[in-house]
């Protein structure tokens, strides 16, 4: 586009008056006047005619059927996109964050400024959500207008960027990782009397698996001969909205475990007693959800304030306790080095008294 800027001067100091021409016709842009000089005048207008350049040339490189783009229809069209692509609790997530974002709806996506943005930040804040959520809910609403800015085209500058102030995290005591002493494991199992809670604690605690993993296992991974088992799946909800089989949570989630004789002994037991079911699942729990939360209020219940993720816990403790390796332990979790030496890297009472044990015999 053709700019043209003209200098005068007005009261005393310099203007500068922008036009542009389009259509064959010149159209008025703006102007400021007060400046001392031509000079400080030229060079605050070149700056104006840079940003108008900027906006102008967004508007040609987008497509004509995308001009005037609501946040609404930017925001559908990234969920479908998301929804191909990534698991069904990332795009929930989504979801939760576009939530807070629905006064922005009607608003053509070239028009939103950070101070929008802002204002929907003071808004979560206002209401009482913790700073981690809300910054979350940033990440998403940033990924939705870079699928503007690289895919539609209609802003060059995403608006969630420098300038906007979020909450500061409070900061607080690393989660205490809950692991069962082996005496306080014994107790708990010999407390559980349904057979199929038990099998799963005994099976988490021993095995390490994720709840997932554990409800989406079927009775031919387990190799009874070998005494081992294959994790290759997990029970999940998946992007349809259902339950059902799908992958596990990452590549190092691909696993195959040893299974010590005591599990490898009840297993068959509960198989001889309980007809398999269709599904070949050994703990069909239910066709929609998985049971966390039933098996921790038993767990209460009987004495233990435990989550069922702290069985698995209680699995990588007790193995770092007797001296396995963190590479080793990593792989039996499904986890990466890094991520278990951050994890475990504590000193449990068991290991304490290991090695008060070694330090009496040896020094």
């Amino acid at each position: 586009m053709e700019y043209n800027i003209t200098y005068r001067k007005k009261d005393k100091g310099w203007q500068y008056i922008i036009t542009v021409k389009k259509s064959d016709k010149w159209e008025y842009k703006g102007s400021k006047q007060g400046f001392a000089t031509k000079a400080t005048a030229k060079i605050a207008a070149d700056a104006r005619v840079e940003e108008l350049k900027e906006k102008e040339e967004i508007q040609d490189e987008a497509l004509p059927e995308y001009k005037g783009l609501t946040f609404e229809s930017l925001a559908v069209a990234y969920k479908k996109h998301r929804t191909i692509y990534q698991e069904a609790n990332t795009v929930i997530h989504l979801e939760s964050a576009l939530n807070y974002f629905t006064v922005l709806d009607k608003i053509p996506v070239e028009d939103i400024t950070s101070l929008d943005i802002q204002r929907c930040m003071d808004g979560m804040v206002e209401k009482g959500l913790a700073a981690a959520s809300i910054e979350g809910y940033l990440r998403d609403i940033k990924l939705t207008f870079d699928y503007a800015v690289n895919l539609y085209k209609v802003i060059k500058n995403n608006p969630v960027q420098g300038g906007i102030t979020i909450p500061k995290k409070e900061k607080s005591k690393k989660q205490k990782i809950r692991a069962l002493s082996k005496k306080e494991l014994e107790t708990l199992l010999s407390r559980i009397e349904y057979p199929r809670h038990h099998l799963a604690s005994l099976i988490m605690a021993k095995c390490g698996l994720r709840i997932g993993e554990l409800v989406g296992l079927t009775w031919d991974v387990v190799d009874f001969k070998a005494g081992q088992l294959t994790v290759d799946k997990q029970w999940k909800k998946l992007k349809d909205g259902t339950w059902g089989f799908g992958s596990p949570k990452g590549n190092n989630s691909y696993r195959t475990i040893p299974v010590p004789p005591v599990v490898i002994a009840e297993l068959i037991k509960f198989k001889s007693v309980y007809p398999v079911h269709i599904s070949n699942r050994i703990f069909p729990y239910s066709t929609s959800q998985i049971p966390s939360g039933n098996l921790a209020r038993l767990y209460r219940r009987l004495g233990f304030d435990i989550s069922v993720h702290d069985l698995r816990h209680t699995y990588a403790t007790t193995l770092i306790a007797n001296g396995l390796d963190f590479k080793t332990v990593a792989k039996l979790m499904g986890h990466d080095v890094q991520e278990t030496i951050k994890t475990y890297s504590h000193v449990t009472s068991d290991m304490m008294e290991a090695a008060t044990k070694l330090i009496n015999s040896i020094l």
